[in-house]
């Protein structure tokens, strides 16, 4: 297997931005209405870039020989992307009513994921096609992230799991991540919410 970062003229968008939208399905379905629609918006907000989820900050892994991916990193620091960016990229490449939709995703993104600190590197996206789990293909994704994230200097990864996805969180602490913080409301006769985790490099 390979980490590469994306590239736009080799690589299939429209898969990788399938992997993003399968780490927060039911949040992108009840702002973004359905599966082929969210898909389609954040595919033009990965072509586009100068956002969060931007082909700047996304590496995909693909078979050593050919380039179909398997799966998705997508990575970030204290203080490379702000909100105000952030909605300019929405203005620029979206319609207004989706720009609000996107905010709305923004502002719950706020209240539940981890803050950020000098020397975090933080794993906004985890993920592998469904076709190809159990192949130790999270697992590289999490060394390789770890190799980026040293020779940038930092000094831990971060990353947060949804309340609901037991089996992320089991792999994350079989690579060593710990818990440092939960943050949740009350959801519908539930819970909605992420553990916060990290890992010292």
């Amino acid at each position: 297997m390979n980490l590469k970062k994306l590239d736009l003229n080799v690589h299939d968008t429209k898969k990788v931005s399938e992997l993003i939208y399968f780490t927060d399905t039911h949040t992108y379905n009840r702002i973004l209405k359905n599966k082929a629609s969210a898909i389609e918006k954040l595919e033009k907000l990965v072509v586009k870039g100068n956002n969060s989820i931007g082909h700047e900050n996304i590496h995909v892994v693909t078979q050593k020989d050919n380039d179909n991916v398997l799966g998705v990193l997508v990575t970030s620091k204290k203080g490379q992307s702000s909100t105000r960016n952030e909605i300019k990229a929405f203005l620029k490449t979206l319609s207004v009513l989706d720009t609000l939709r996107f905010i709305i995703l923004e502002l719950i993104d706020t209240m539940f994921l981890a803050t950020l600190r000098d020397g975090d590197f933080y794993l906004a996206c985890v993920a592998v096609d469904e076709h190809t789990r159990g192949q130790g293909i999270g697992t590289f994704i999490l060394n390789s992230a770890a190799d980026l994230a040293l020779n940038e200097g930092m000094k831990k990864m971060v990353l947060d799991v949804d309340l609901g996805n037991e089996g992320a969180r089991r792999l994350y602490e079989r690579f060593g991540f710990n818990e440092f913080n939960k943050k949740s409301i009350p959801w519908f006769g539930g819970e909605k919410g992420m553990y916060n985790m990290e890992i010292l490099l």
